[in-house]
C-alpha cells in the first residue's frame, strides 16, 4: 500500500471517529429511561401526601400500586407512554381503567373523594 493511500485512510478514520465523540452527555431524553411514577412530577409523593395506603401490587400480570385495601381499593398500572395506555384501553387489555396519561387507573370501589384525589395527583404534568 502506499503511503498517501495509508495517509488517506488515516485522516478519513480520524474524521469518522471525531464526529462519533462530539457529543460528551446523551441529550436529554435519551440513554436514559424514565419512570412513570416519578417523570415530570412525583406521583407517588402525591398520593402519600394524600395520606393514601399505597402497596407496590402486580396487577394484570404488570407491576403497578394498590391504593387501600385489596381488593375493593383502587389501582394504577403505569404503561411506558400515553399511546401505550390508549391503546391497551382500546384493544380491551384494560377494561374498565381510566387513562391519565401513561397510567391505568382501574377504580375498583374506591370513594368519588378517593379517586378525585388519586387523578389529580395522577393528572400532574400531563398535557393534552
Amino acid at each position: 500500500m502506499s503511503f498517501v493511500r495509508v495517509a488517506l485512510l488515516a485522516g478519513l478514520a480520524a474524521a469518522c471517529l471525531s464526529a462519533c465523540g462530539s457529543q460528551t452527555a446523551p441529550p436529554a431524553g435519551r440513554g436514559r429511561i424514565d419512570n412513570p411514577r416519578t417523570a415530570y412530577s412525583n406521583h407517588v409523593d402525591c398520593l402519600r401526601q394524600q395520606n393514601l395506603a399505597l402497596t407496590a401490587a402486580t396487577i394484570n400480570h404488570l407491576p403497578g400500586l394498590r391504593i387501600g385495601a385489596a381488593p375493593g381499593g383502587p389501582s394504577v398500572v403505569f404503561e411506558p407512554s400515553t399511546g401505550t395506555a390508549q391503546g391497551a384501553q382500546i384493544t380491551g387489555q384494560a377494561q374498565a381503567a381510566e387513562v391519565i396519561g401513561s397510567a391505568l387507573l382501574y377504580p375498583n370501589q374506591g370513594s368519588d373523594q378517593e379517586l378525585t384525589e388519586i387523578e389529580n395527583c395522577l393528572g400532574q404534568g400531563v398535557t393534552l
